[in-house]
């Protein structure tokens, strides 16, 4: 969850706002050199600002966005009253994230792809990403289907187990 704090917090300026949440779009539009207005990052645009009304705004103490520690134990927290729930919000996010990575259209998620969407909107090292890619490519294609990032989404925000395919999801551990 720390992970995800950082990959949110586009500002790093230690606090999340919604800007900071909606802002991810940007960057996945401009890594991929589509438009902003592209009606697949609108797609993922809408489901992050659902992600920040239905569980995010209200875990901010003070009202002026979330520290680390607030977002760790708020998405816990949301985990716990409505797992189904944000675990269908973030299969949602990612499932627009990855329909804007992939860009040959075939539905599927190649290593390439997943290296891309990592290395240019977070910059994260290639060699690393792949092994990352090898972790959640749970049966071995060389693809990620739909089931496979589901499967992940849900690991990623409900499992403590370190070695968990899904903690691999937003790339290295």
């Amino acid at each position: 969850m720390r992970r995800s704090f950082t990959m949110l917090d586009v500002d790093g300026d230690g606090r999340l706002v919604e800007g900071d949440v909606l802002a991810l779009a940007d960057r996945l539009a401009a890594a991929f050199g589509m438009s902003e207005e592209a009606v697949k990052i609108t797609r993922l645009r809408n489901t992050l600002g659902e992600l920040w009304v239905k569980d995010l705004s209200s875990m901010a103490a003070g009202g002026s966005g979330l520290d680390s520690s607030e977002f760790v134990a708020g998405m816990r927290k949301a985990v716990d009253n409505d797992r189904e729930g944000v675990v269908e919000r973030l299969t949602a996010m990612v499932a627009a994230w990855m329909d804007i990575a992939d860009t040959d259209g075939n539905g599927l998620i190649d290593e390439d792809e997943f290296v891309t969407m990592y290395a240019k909107t977070f910059g994260y090292p290639p060699e690393a990403l792949k092994v990352a890619f090898a972790k959640l490519d749970l049966d071995g294609n060389g693809l990620l289907d739909r089931e496979e990032i589901r499967r992940a989404a849900e690991e990623y925000c409900t499992s403590d187990a370190p070695d968990a395919p899904g903690n691999w999801l937003y790339g290295p551990l």
